[in-house]
């Protein structure tokens, strides 16, 4: 009988151990963006994008992102950009110099 007791004393206190070690370690943080984050990135253009049309799209230079891109004038796919802003779910971009 004291072992049956001893056994579920030492569960007791690993089970809850053991969630946390599990929590911590299996679930990366996800990445956060924000305006202050995007502004200034460079990306490339992956779509064509149009004057005050968010259907262009653009790929961050570091990292995998495909972001809806808009701008002040046509820019071609291919050309490498600067993002100057967010506004909600696109980015507003000009040509990089």
């Amino acid at each position: 009988m004291e072992l049956y007791v001893l056994i579920i004393i030492v569960l007791a206190i690993l089970l809850p151990i053991l969630y946390l070690l599990y929590l911590i370690f299996s679930c990366p943080p996800s990445p956060t963006t924000s305006t202050t984050t995007l502004k200034g990135r460079k990306a490339y253009v992956v779509k064509k994008i149009n004057p005050w049309d968010i259907s262009g799209k653009v790929k961050l230079v570091h990292g995998n992102k495909v972001w809806s891109a808009t701008a002040d004038s046509e820019i071609e796919r291919g050309t490498k950009v600067k993002i100057v802003k967010s506004k909600g779910v696109h980015v507003v971009v000009e040509k990089d110099r």
